[in-house]
């Protein structure tokens, strides 16, 4: 079994440019003990884009702070906390994507819900999200 206190230790290398098809695999997080709550890993990532773009700093705190008060089990309750959500399927694994800030942003995320975990991959404006780079 995993020990899941290195997850509460585990901080990501700060890279800019990070493709999703690089992200780690959350295979080992079912076997953890369930958080009640869900809990985000990679806020550094959403800080260091609203040093960038100082207006999406309220929205991704709005967005830290509802998430980490949430439980979610499934697809369905990302769904009613956040109607414009979308699942994303793709070879590399299912990504949420979020409309943040009116649609000005997305935010791309892995989320493993028996951990209760949201792993933030990448924050992108609308225009950047649309060229699509972040598929690799």
């Amino acid at each position: 079994m995993f020990d899941c206190k290195a997850i509460k230790k585990f901080k990501p290398k700060r890279r800019e440019n990070i493709q999703v098809k690089n992200f780690i695999s959350l295979d080992f997080l079912p076997n953890c003990i369930h958080n009640v709550y869900v809990r985000i890993i990679g806020k550094l990532k959403l800080q260091g884009f609203w040093r960038k773009h100082r207006q999406a700093r309220k929205p991704l705190e709005k967005w830290v702070q509802v998430v980490e008060q949430s439980q979610w089990d499934n697809w369905s309750n990302v769904k009613s906390t956040f109607g414009s959500a979308d699942l994303v399927k793709m070879k590399t694994g299912n990504f949420v994507v979020f409309n943040i800030g009116g649609n000005k942003y997305r935010l791309i995320t892995t989320v493993n819900f028996k951990g209760q975990i949201v792993i933030v991959d990448v924050v992108l404006t609308h225009p950047e999200y649309d060229r699509g780079k972040w598929k690799g």
